[in-house]
């Protein structure tokens, strides 16, 4: 990681230090509010959403509003 700090110029520096910063206050207010407002997922559900869902256009659409549940064959 040395190397790479060598070849960086200070602006450089600063705007990955700026993101960095970002990136941890995104992560702190994602941690805050799962803890204030838990999954109700259990250990084994799973989440996918297709290359083509509406919801990576759409970011006032909801995973509830399209979700459905798939219950797996009890053997």
């Amino acid at each position: 990681m040395d190397k790479i700090i060598d070849i960086l110029t200070a602006e450089q520096i600063e705007e990955l230090n700026n993101i960095a910063n970002a990136i941890q206050t995104e992560a702190d207010i994602v941690k805050k509010d799962y803890e204030e407002n838990p999954s109700e997922m259990t250990e084994g559900d799973v989440v996918v959403v297709h290359q083509d869902s509406t919801l990576l256009d759409n970011t006032d659409e909801k995973l509830s509003d399209i979700a459905y549940n798939i219950t797996p064959k009890k053997k």
